[in-house]
């Protein structure tokens, strides 16, 4: 078998599956989860997707698809993903009854749990003997959603009772819970304190917790043989002073359990905070993380998780990272862990720095790391707009065009073309469709033979992949009047072109299928005799919104001079569908446009930017309401700001709103606005940064030295005669790569002044904005004006300068870094910058 399709193109399915977690909410994302939960592969692609979609009620077809699918992890995510559907019932109590696999079964007794009309069925099933988890490993898991589902009837906890230790922890406790909360089962659940199975006795003492009874036996289970029980005892002991004398002992006790300590560290109450501290340097690291984790968040305990991040151990440094969620210990402590060997502490760095927005940025390189940091970092970013277009391109295989392009030399091949036609009956509906095209391109039989296939789906297909083949033509004609109107759309647009067949096109014109009328009228667009009846289409009423028959035929008529008229009317009306409006909007010329309902769509905040936008620009190339136009620069709409600036060309009234938009919190508009700045002047020059750096010394052939800055005492650059070199190291760590190795070769340097009366200002340009400049000059802003504040932090200056990356190819004398206060920091997007603190 051809080895390109082993998954359907996904390099990497990890990253896939954990695009799908982050973007299960991104509106812009649920087609490609519809279609990923429909066909994908690998399965795991698959079951992520049929959970992500579960969330809108629309999708229940797509679920419902999936309990028929061949691979049993697809059926039970698809019941799982059933709950909310009232048909679903009677077809989880099929499931539960008949399906092979008990994953898929546990699913179903899930979805019924609690609905009496199916408590006859759960019975069955719960009586029916298990399969042998070594034969069905999924099979513990329907034991417990059968029990969970059974737990309030009584009978069915009785039997339960006879086989305790076999259940799952969490099913264990959840019966035992049941059964104290009736009050003549309490006895009983006190007896299995003694029972001769620790699992059970350890369930049988969280059970008790609320029990005044129990707090005597609760003590002597302190003394267990078993850490499992003693841990268990420890952790729902009451805090009087008998019970903390026996917490602080154990406590103390070095050669005690680690599962038992852990226990009391996560009990403890405040004021046992020394109890905690002198764990940090015990010889267990399951302790001294625990011991981090409980700690307050006072200043010595930052501290001293501080001092953890270094511990050789990564679940200390993990935890201690985890902990270390206060602002000023941010940057410099948790910004290094990036880097960690360990890939749990980069997830708990990541976790922690998702919480900032101005770290964010940071975080976009981590999410194609394999698990648990790709997912951590997507789901850091899930909420960032800026990051949402990267994450939804690993939404998709890698590998899908070169699977094409591959797919249509191997149709060519006679050698090859057996194992093409072979894919006409893969399971992804992906690689189906990849291979009919290509078998059509090479006009292969085993497609053309599908032509008259049983299922309209493979008909559509074969009609599709032998367009344009005159051997072809009689039977598409006969496919116009096929009974599936998906078949009888893709003939009429295989035909498009075809003069003699416009006449039998023109007779889908009547269909009632919308679907049916937009491919007809799409195939009819070049043909001189259907001009007016395609046109008249805009005209008959439709109770679709969005109908996709007006939109085909405001598409086939635009561009047409002739027909201006129709397209004007159609824009002043007001009541057709966006889509149909954007496209008589972009097609009409300037003179042919309504000005004062272009006026109205500018100035209505609420309109789509589809509308607005079009609107912008034949209201630009009018000439008489540009001020209207550039009014939108303050516009809600990040696509109208950047339009605007767009339209400004080298309008030179218009470089201040220019500047401003420099700080825009959308890049679009951030790029539209320094593209506007170079239109007006050629970017003057600044010093090279490289040759900066090496007349000082702080680098040799590009490449920078350690910062000259050695002791952590403050260094007054007014009366040290390494300034120059200070300054210079900053400049160039600023725009270094990442490691702060090499300095970026485009990068240049000039000392400025700024409208806010600060003298000493030294701005560093590179020539891209944030988002470029990683991948263009290896440099990440955000990470090295981190590192470089760490640095500014040990100066002082009398005339407190300021230092700036700015991310932007605009000329030196068009920059204007905000006001910045002595000692603090600027995160971005465009200016990146530290003032050094003030001497006294």
């Amino acid at each position: 078998m051809i080895p390109v399709w082993e998954t359907s193109g996904w390099s990497d399915a990890e990253v896939g599956v954990a695009a799908i977690h982050a973007l299960r909410a991104d509106w812009a994302s649920q087609e490609r989860l519809r279609e990923l939960a429909l066909a994908a592969e690998p399965v795991a692609i698959r079951e992520a997707a049929l959970l992500a979609v579960a969330l809108a009620p629309s999708n229940l077809p797509v679920l419902r698809q999936g309990v028929i699918a061949a691979q049993h992890e697809v059926r039970a995510a698809s019941v799982a993903g059933l709950r909310a559907d009232p048909l679903a019932r009677p077809l989880a109590a099929h499931l539960l009854a008949s399906d092979p696999s008990c994953g898929v079964r546990a699913a179903a007794a899930t979805l019924l749990a609690g609905d009496p009309r199916y408590t006859p069925a759960l019975r069955r099933a719960f009586e029916a003997p298990l399969p042998n988890p070594g034969v069905d490993p999924e099979a513990p898991r329907l034991e417990g959603a059968l029990v969970r589902a059974l737990v309030r009837e009584p009978a069915v906890v009785e039997q339960v009772k006879g086989r305790l230790a076999a259940l799952a922890s969490d099913v264990r406790d959840l019966v035992l819970e049941h059964l104290w909360a009736r009050p003549e089962q309490r006895p009983d659940v006190r007896a299995l304190l003694a029972h001769e199975a620790a699992l059970v006795r350890a369930s049988a003492a969280r059970a008790l917790r609320r029990d005044p009874e129990a707090a005597s036996a609760l003590l002597d289970l302190a003394h267990d043989p078993s850490p499992l029980v003693r841990a268990a005892a420890v952790s729902v002991l009451g805090f009087d002073a008998v019970a903390a004398q026996v917490r602080a002992g154990r406590l103390a006790d070095a050669s005690e359990h680690t599962s038992v300590r852990v226990a009391i560290v996560e009990t403890l109450r405040a004021g046992e905070e020394e109890m905690v501290r002198a764990l940090l340097s015990d010889p267990s690291p399951t302790l001294r993380g625990v011991a981090a984790s409980a700690l307050r968040d006072d200043a010595a305990s930052v501290a001293a998780r501080r001092a953890l991040l270094e511990d050789a151990a990564p679940f200390v440094r993990a935890r201690a990272v985890s902990s270390l969620a206060r602002q000023d210990a941010l940057f410099d402590s948790v910004m290094p862990c990036l880097g960690d060997p360990d890939p749990h502490v980069r997830r708990a760095a990541i976790e922690v720095l998702g919480r900032y927005p101005p770290a964010l940025s940071l975080l976009r390189r981590h999410i194609d790391a394999r698990s648990p940091v790709g997912p951590a970092a997507m789901q850091a970013l899930r909420d960032e707009p800026e990051s949402l277009p990267l994450l939804r391109t690993r939404l998709r295989p890698a590998r899908r065009v070169e699977r094409r392009r591959r797919l249509r030399d191997l149709a060519r091949d006679p050698s090859s073309v057996a194992g093409v036609r072979a894919l006409l009956d893969d399971p992804d509906v992906l690689v189906r469709a990849d291979a009919a095209s290509a078998l059509g391109d090479a006009r292969d039989e085993a497609i053309v033979r599908r032509l008259d296939d049983p299922d309209p789906w493979w008909r559509a297909v074969a009609v599709r992949a032998v367009a344009g083949t005159a051997e072809a033509r009689e039977v598409l004609l006969r496919r116009l009047g096929d009974g599936d109107g998906a078949v009888r759309a893709a003939a009429a647009e295989a035909l498009a072109g075809d003069e003699a067949a416009a006449p039998r096109i023109r007779e889908l014109l009547d269909e009632p299928a919308a679907a049916v009328r937009a491919a007809a009228i799409t195939a009819l667009a070049r043909d001189a005799g259907s001009v007016e009846r395609v046109a008249a289409t805009l005209d008959e009423p439709s109770d679709m919104d969005g109908d996709p028959a007006q939109l085909a035929a405001a598409r086939a008529i635009a561009g047409r001079p002739e027909l201006a008229g129709r397209l004007r009317a159609l824009v002043e009306r007001g009541d057709y569908a966006a889509e149909v409006t954007r496209v008589a909007l972009e097609s009409l010329a300037p003179t042919d446009a309504p000005v004062d309902t272009l006026l109205g769509m500018l100035d209505d905040v609420q309109e789509l930017d589809a509308l607005r936008l079009p609107a912008a620009r034949l209201l630009w190339a009018q000439g008489q309401h540009r001020a209207a136009v550039i009014a939108r620069i303050d516009d809600p709409s990040p696509a109208l700001r950047a339009a605007a600036l767009e339209l400004l060309g080298d309008d030179a009234s218009a470089v201040d709103l220019a500047r401003a938009r420099l700080r825009d919190s959308d890049a679009r508009v951030r790029a539209a606005a320094a593209a506007a700045l170079r239109r007006r002047t050629p970017t003057d020059r600044g010093v090279a940064l490289v040759e900066l750096a090496e007349e000082t010394r702080v680098a040799t052939e590009g490449r920078l030295h350690d910062a000259p800055v050695l002791s952590r005492s403050e260094l007054r650059l007014e009366v040290d005669p390494r300034k120059d070199a200070v300054i210079a190291w900053l400049c160039a760590r600023l725009a270094s790569d990442e490691r702060g190795g090499a300095i970026a070769a485009g990068a240049e340097v000039a000392r400025s002044e700024v409208p806010w009366g600060v003298k000493d200002v030294y701005l560093v340009r590179l020539p891209f904005d944030q988002e470029e400049a990683p991948l263009a000059a290896g440099v990440f802003p955000m990470h090295n004006l981190i590192e470089i504040s760490a640095v500014a932090r040990q100066l002082t200056a009398e005339r407190s300068p300021s230092i700036w990356l700015v991310c932007a190819d605009v000329a030196f004398s068009d920059l204007a870094p905000p006001e910045l206060e002595p000692g603090t920091v600027a995160w971005g997007p465009t200016y990146f910058g530290v003032r050094i603190c003030r001497s006294h």
